[in-house]
C-alpha cells in the first residue's frame, strides 16, 4: 500500500486527522455544515442578541463581542499551524482548496494564509461597526423619569432622577405636601413617610440626648440612639402643638422619656404611642412620660440580647390636674393628668418618639 494513501491530514473545520483518500468527502459534509453555521451568523448580525455572544469562526465557541478578536486570533494562529503542516506534507498536493473560515470560499492552499488574514480584517471591522452601531442605539434611547415624567436619554436618566429625588424630597421638607413643615435637621433624601437614622457619637444631636439620659441612668451604656422620621406622626403632633399655643401662648413642649418592652418598639414608631397599650394606670389609663430617664427605666425590659429600649420624645403637657385608675380621659380644661416628675397624655398624637434609645 502506497504511504501517501494512509496519512492523515487534519480537517481544517474539526481537526481531525483524515486519510488522504477520504479527505475530499470528508471536507464536503464539514463544508456543508460550516456554510449552515455561517448562515445563522449572517442572520444573527441583525439580531440584538449577537451584541452579547458570536460564535467563533474557528473553535464555535460562543464569544463575549469584546473579547471575539482576541479569541479569534488565538484560533487563526492555531488554524495556520495546522495549515503549514498540510503544506510540509508530501502527500498533499498543492493545488488542493481549503475552505476560508470567514467567507466560506474554497482557496488554493498557497493563497490560504494571505486569504485569511483579508477575510480576519474584515470580520474585525465588522465587530466594530456592530459595537459602534450598538452605542449609537443605547445612547438614543430615552427612558421616562418617574417623578418629572419627562425623558432623558440613558446615558443621562440616573443623574437626572437623582436630582429630581433631592427636589422632591426638598419640597417635602418645605411643606409643599402639607402646611407643616419638617425639622430642618431632618434628613430630607428619603421618599418614605418612615425613616430611621442612627446617630453618630461625636454629633452635638447626639450629645444632647446622651447628656438627658445619663443625667440619671450614668451608669447604664447606650448602644445606639436613632432619630425616627415619621412624617405623618410628626405633622399630627405639629397640629397639636399649633394648638396648644393658640390656646397657651406656648407650646408647652417638653423632653420626657417613655420606656416599653422591646417588642413593642416597631408598633409605637410605625403607629405613634396607643393607649390601648397601656398597663399601669396609677394616673390614668394614658401613656405615661417622665422627666427623669431612671423614671422610665423601670418600664423597660431587656430583649434576648439584654438590650432596653427607651424613648425620648417630644410631649405637650399643657394643663395638668390629677388622675386615677379610673381616669380614661383628661377632665374638661385639662391636658395631662400626673405632675411633677410623671405626666400622662390621653391623645395619642399629644407626643412623638423622635428618639429611640437602645442600652444596657
Amino acid at each position: 500500500m502506497n504511504e501517501s494513501n494512509t496519512s492523515g491530514i487534519p480537517c481544517e473545520y474539526c481537526n481531525a486527522q483524515i486519510n488522504v483518500n477520504d479527505w475530499q468527502s470528508h471536507l464536503r459534509q464539514c463544508i456543508d455544515e460550516h456554510g449552515k453555521r455561517i448562515e445563522k451568523l449572517k442572520d444573527g448580525i441583525h439580531d440584538d442578541s449577537i451584541i452579547e455572544l458570536i460564535p467563533c469562526e474557528y473553535c464555535d465557541k460562543q464569544i463575549n463581542i469584546h473579547d471575539l478578536e482576541y479569541h479569534s486570533r488565538q484560533c487563526a494562529n492555531t488554524t495556520k499551524r495546522d495549515s503549514n503542516h498540510i503544506k510540509n506534507n508530501e502527500n498533499v498536493s498543492m493545488d488542493a482548496l481549503i475552505p476560508c473560515e470567514y467567507c466560506g470560499d474554497q482557496v488554493n492552499i498557497e493563497d490560504w494564509s494571505w486569504h485569511t488574514e483579508q477575510c480576519q480584517e474584515a470580520e474585525k471591522q465588522r465587530i466594530e461597526n456592530r459595537i459602534r452601531q450598538n452605542a449609537v442605539i443605547s445612547n438614543d434611547i430615552l427612558i421616562p423619569c418617574e417623578i418629572c415624567k419627562e425623558s432623558f436619554p440613558f446615558q443621562d436618566f440616573e443623574a437626572h432622577q437623582t436630582e429630581c429625588q433631592r427636589k422632591q424630597a426638598a419640597s417635602f421638607s418645605a411643606g409643599a405636601v402639607g402646611i407643616f413643615p419638617l425639622p430642618d435637621y431632618w434628613d430630607q433624601s428619603s421618599l418614605h413617610n418612615l425613616s430611621r437614622y442612627i446617630l453618630q457619637p461625636n454629633t452635638e444631636e447626639y450629645k444632647f440626648v446622651a447628656d438627658n439620659f445619663h443625667k440619671t441612668l450614668p451608669s447604664n451604656q447606650i448602644v445606639q440612639i436613632e432619630r425616627i422620621q415619621n412624617r405623618r406622626w410628626y405633622r399630627q403632633y405639629d397640629a397639636h402643638k399649633d394648638d396648644f399655643i393658640e390656646r397657651y401662648g406656648t407650646s408647652t413642649e417638653q423632653w420626657l422619656f417613655h420606656g416599653c418592652k422591646s417588642q413593642s418598639v416597631d408598633a409605637i414608631i410605625s403607629d405613634c404611642f396607643n393607649r390601648s397599650h397601656a398597663v399601669r394606670c396609677a394616673a390614668g389609663q394614658g401613656i405615661y412620660f417622665a422627666t427623669q430617664a431612671s423614671t422610665s427605666h423601670s418600664y423597660t425590659q431587656p430583649d434576648s440580647n439584654n438590650l432596653r429600649h427607651m424613648f425620648m420624645a417630644r410631649v405637650l403637657i399643657g394643663k395638668t390636674t390629677a388622675g386615677s385608675q379610673s381616669t380614661r380621659v383628661c377632665p374638661p380644661g385639662f391636658d395631662t393628668t400626673g405632675g411633677g416628675t410623671m405626666f400622662v397624655t390621653y391623645h395619642d398624637a399629644q407626643a412623638y418618639g423622635e428618639y429611640l434609645i437602645v442600652f444596657r
